[in-house]
This record gives C-alpha cells, structure tokens and sequence, in this order.
C-alpha cells in the first residue's frame, strides 16, 4: 500500500468518524423525543406491577416510543444517505469531472444540474414513501 492509499483509508475513517457523531446526535434526539411521547401513567402502572426499570423501559416504554420515531429516524435516513455522497470524495471527485466535462461539451448546466439532482431524488424518494406508510400504519393512536 502506497501514501496514497493511506490517505485514502484515513480520509474514509475520518468520513465515517464524522458522520456517525453528527448523525448520532439526531437520532439521540429523535429516540427521546419518542420517549416522551409516552404517557407517565404507562412507567407508573408497569412500576406498580412490580417491574424492574429495565423491564419498564424495555417492555413498555421503548416500544411504543420507536412507533412514534419512525418519521423522524426516516429524515435522518435520508439526511444520511445525502451525506454519505458528500462524504464519499472519489464519488464527489468522479461527479464533478463527470459534471465539468458535460458543462464543457454540452454547456446546458440547468440540464445537468437536474439530471444530478434526479440521482438524489431515485435515492431519497422511496425511502421516504416506504418510511412514511410505516410511520402512518404503527402510528400511535391517541
């Protein structure tokens, strides 16, 4: 393996190192969020039934908090795929020589730029639909 490789390995761990605190954080945020969604009175009858706080927290609380997370865990899927392309710098290398060479041979950059875009829509679209059907069909009914 050459420095060029090593680079190459590091810049990927580097990328993968920053994607996963800066998402991490959204997905923390989203998951309590769905927590406190839960109604107290569901922790204070399971407690009064005698269960333990990890028997609370994993039989009544987290199951119905994740029903009600689903849509915003979506919106960090799809933030996460965008990012991921960002972060992939010989993806991001590859796109913008591809892009500067058909700017330069065909010079209709709105065309390009859509046809890039179009990319992210095939990628974030059926996610999103397939997502939200999910969050709607186990949503909580209150």
């Amino acid at each position: 393996m050459g420095a060029s490789d090593d680079f190459k390995v590091q810049g990927f761990r580097l990328a993968l190192l920053g994607l996963v605190a800066y998402h991490a954080a959204f997905v923390c945020e989203a998951v309590r969020s769905g927590i406190n969604t839960v109604p107290v009175g569901q922790a204070e009858a399971a407690r009064a039934i005698g269960l333990s706080f990890s028997q609370v927290l994993r039989i009544v609380i987290l199951p119905q908090a994740f029903r009600a997370v689903i849509g915003p865990l979506a919106n960090v899927l799809i933030a996460l795929t965008k990012n991921t392309t960002v972060a992939a710098a010989i993806g991001v290398a590859e796109a913008a020589a591809l892009m500067k060479t058909m700017i330069e041979n065909e010079a209709q950059t709105v065309a390009i730029g859509a046809v890039f875009a179009f990319g992210f829509v095939v990628l974030t679209l059926p996610t999103g639909l397939l997502l939200g059907w999910l969050g709607k069909r186990l949503a909580v009914k209150r």
